[in-house]
């Protein structure tokens, strides 16, 4: 693996298994077997520490860049685009109205900061991105980023144990790469014919209420 220093303070990762020549396939195994499970790790602290949600939000958030993977493949930094979407899954406030996808957090505290601060905390403290590129990922500025990493830092307990180490010790398992793959296209087709299915029945009764007004 090699590393290009992309801002100040952040490392990125350039992954050998995203070059054109190889299989679009075999690229996505390689950037999920290298960073799944230190996403795992950020995704169980963004969800207040549910495992299963953790591995869910990984596994949604490569999937969609499955979707996405000609723009993925051609990014300058292709595990910013995963994160992102794994930390939006993961913060998203929608899974408040669903009961059976809600996180069963272990780590409550966590729960009770802002999506932003949560999201911006974990970005800097446990993925190791420096202030600047957090910024620039979050699409704010830096001295909103600052505020939002102190303030964050501020409303966690005395004693609280850092944020890296807590992820650090928490035991992932992964699935396999091409299953998750697999399930991420099987999905887009579901949607993809309920999509077609919604059109049709549509276009039939628009049909059908025109038909009195022909004749």
């Amino acid at each position: 693996m090699e590393t290009l220093t992309s801002a100040p303070g952040r490392r990125r990762t350039l992954v050998r298994g995203l070059n054109p020549s190889g299989s679009p396939e075999a690229a996505f195994a390689a950037l999920y077997e290298r960073h799944a499970v230190s996403l795992a790790r950020q995704a169980y602290l963004l969800c207040g520490g549910d495992t299963r949600f953790a591995a869910r939000a990984v596994e949604r958030g490569f999937q969609r860049c499955w979707e996405e993977w000609p723009a993925v493949a051609a990014d300058a930094d292709p595990v910013g685009r995963v994160r992102a979407a794994v930390y939006g899954y993961a913060l998203s406030p929608w899974h408040r109205l669903r009961p059976w996808g809600r996180p069963r957090p272990v780590l409550p505290v966590l729960l009770e900061l802002p999506p932003h601060r949560r999201g911006t905390v974990v970005l800097h403290d446990c993925a190791g991105v420096g202030l600047s590129a957090a910024a620039a990922e979050t699409e704010a500025t830096v001295a909103v980023t600052g505020a939002r990493l102190a303030t964050g830092r501020a409303a966690l307990p005395a004693g609280f144990p850092p944020l890296a180490a807590l992820a650090a010790a928490v035991p992932v398992r992964t699935r396999r790469p091409d299953a998750v793959r697999r399930d991420g296209e099987r999905a887009t087709a579901r949607r993809t014919r309920a999509f077609l299915l919604l059109t049709a029945a549509t276009l039939t009764a628009i049909t059908a209420s025109l038909l009195p007004a022909v004749r």
